[in-house]
This record gives structure tokens, C-alpha cells and sequence, in this order.
């Protein structure tokens, strides 16, 4: 096993360990969209969001584009919106169980 290649999807993960981060890349999953747009979807301070997006950026997570003054976001490839998949069906499957857990105490 490559020690290096595991540092660098360790890199990956810790860009996506933020809640606006992970919001802008959900927001990103339905295609490109300018940072107005994306401050508006979010309800964030601008600064955060522009922190946020250089970070994913430079993680090679979102790629951007200029047009004339504005500048769109996009996810840099496009497994951004399996993987969010993945995660969303990962924690119903954990609150099912919780709730089976509870479910089966409650029995007792």
C-alpha cells in the first residue's frame, strides 16, 4: 500500500470534514453556479463561502470558470454526486437502526 496516496484522499476527506463545505458541494451537485448564488442557496457569509471554496479547490474537489465578472463553480468530477448518494443513504441506514434500538428497548 502507497502510504502517500493514503495522505492524499486523507487530504480529500479533511476538505469535506466542514458543514458549508459539504453544503457547497451538495449545492454544486445540481451543476455550476456562481458564488452569488452560492451565498444565497447557503445563507453564509460571503467570507465563509469564499474560504470554503478555495479550500475545495485546491483539493482538486471543484474547478471554476470566469465569464466576463463572474465566476462559476463546478464539481470537478462528477462521483462528487454518488459519493454524497453513498453518505445520505449511509446515515438513513445508521437512523434506522438507532431507531430500531430504541424501538427494541422500549420493549423490554
Amino acid at each position: 500500500m502507497n502510504k502517500e496516496f493514503y495522505k492524499l484522499k486523507t487530504s480529500i476527506i479533511k476538505a469535506l470534514a466542514n458543514p458549508i463545505r459539504l453544503m457547497i458541494v451538495d449545492c454544486l451537485r445540481d451543476g455550476e453556479k456562481t458564488v452569488s448564488q452560492i451565498i444565497e442557496a447557503l445563507d453564509e457569509e460571503q467570507s465563509n463561502i469564499s474560504k470554503s471554496l478555495g479550500i475545495l479547490k485546491s483539493n482538486g474537489i471543484i474547478k471554476d470558470r470566469k465569464e466576463g465578472l463572474n465566476v462559476f463553480y463546478s464539481l470537478k468530477v462528477c462521483c462528487m454526486k454518488e459519493f454524497f448518494c453513498c453518505l445520505d443513504s449511509m446515515i438513513s441506514e445508521n437512523l434506522k437502526y438507532q431507531q430500531e434500538l430504541l424501538n427494541s428497548n422500549g420493549e423490554e
